[in-house]
């Protein structure tokens, strides 16, 4: 009698112990499902047992003639930001003989009840990925973003990762990226708006380590220690080292499918990763492989005002352009600083089509 005790005892220890393990483990990822309609908790419960996202397009990069795509950092109530994207920098997927994808990336919101509306945009639109993952856990929810490109979008050579209050000249992009993989061995003197490419291509490559990582560089910096200082403050036990590794701005960076898988392995084999992205997947990440962001030798611009932006376009991305005048690949938007300001993505639409309208409508192919 006493053995079938121990022996029910024992299992009851055994059971709790696992519980207990499997919530430290996964509850960096999981989410609470209070408040939440029983819809949406049902398919979350069974997007997580699955280990898929609650809504994805499987079928997005299911033609081979793909060659760039834009991950989007969005938030699920972002749906206006999304729009504007759509109908203004991401309405133009074939340029130049190069064709891109568009791709927004939303993590989970516990009781925000915008399910069946994202479930309806997906519908429409098939550009959503809709991840399990913490909506507030940036970094893990890029990563994860990465590794579901490796699984339906391995095709795809080339990736520019961006956030949806950004303004991104896809058409410069897609010159970039046609000059990248047009004669790739022939890197000796090859410019774009006298610009050299030279660093692009030596990069691409390098076959011993994937290496090509550009964007706008920020050399090393100090942690932030000071605890008044809010989101940016971080303690020694989230990162130790008292300076950050050269790394890419938020604003964008673009790099091929080999390094963004090997730094996504990695990435999701730490337990705890960084929580600020950019300085842990285009920073700390590189620095195991010896190698680090490198300048994406195109303007971006930070401002309030989207005429500054304007005003750039203008001057810096002409056909003409001197060498001095790096033509303008990102600008902020006011929705950066949370202003209502949806219309700057259609007024800097609207110059940069104009500026860019004799060299599209002569080597824009029909789609």
């Amino acid at each position: 009698m006493r053995r079938g005790r121990n022996r029910i005892f024992f299992l009851f220890i055994t059971s709790i112990i696992c519980y207990i393990s499997w919530n430290l483990f996964n509850g960096t990822y999981q989410i609470s499902l209070t408040n939440n309609e029983p819809e949406e908790e049902q398919a979350y419960v069974h997007a997580v047992s699955a280990g898929l996202p609650l809504i994805h397009n499987t079928k997005l990069c299911s033609s081979n003639k793909i060659d760039l795509i834009f991950v989007i950092i969005s938030f699920g109530s972002h749906f206006l930001e999304r729009q504007a994207i759509r109908e203004t920098w991401g309405s133009m997927p074939y340029v130049f003989n190069v064709r891109s994808q568009i791709l927004f990336v939303i993590g989970y919101q516990t009781g925000n009840n915008i399910y069946s509306d994202l479930v309806n945009e997906a519908q429409h639109e098939k550009d959503i990925l809709y991840l399990t993952i913490d909506d507030k856990l940036m970094t893990v929810k890029e990563l994860h973003a990465y590794d579901w490109l490796d699984k339906y979008c391995s095709n795809v050579t080339y990736i520019f990762k961006t956030d949806d209050d950004l303004f991104v000249n896809s058409i410069l992009l897609h010159e970039i990226v046609r000059e990248l993989k047009t004669k790739a061995d022939e890197i000796d003197e090859r410019y774009l708006y006298n610009i050299s490419l030279q660093p692009l291509f030596n990069a691409q490559l390098n076959l011993d380590v994937p290496t090509f990582l550009f964007g706008w560089a920020y050399e090393s910096s100090k942690a932030e220690r000071n605890a008044t200082m809010g989101q940016y403050y971080v303690t020694y036990e989230e990162y130790q080292r008292e300076t950050y590794p050269r790394h890419c701005s938020t604003f964008g960076y673009l790099m091929n499918s080999k390094t963004r898988k090997l730094l996504a392995d990695e990435g999701l084999n730490d337990k705890k990763p960084f929580r600020f992205a950019d300085i842990y997947i285009t920073g700390v990440l590189p620095e195991k492989f010896n190698f680090a962001c490198e300048i994406l030798p195109f303007g971006y611009h930070q401002s309030n005002n989207a005429d500054e932006c304007i005003t750039r376009i203008k001057q810096n991305n002409l056909k003409d352009v001197k060498a001095s005048k790096r033509p303008l690949l990102v600008c902020s938007t006011g929705r950066h600083t949370g202003k209502n300001t949806f219309p700057d993505y259609y007024r800097i639409w609207a110059v940069l089509k104009y500026i860019y309208g004799d060299r599209l409508s002569g080597k824009r192919s029909k789609s």
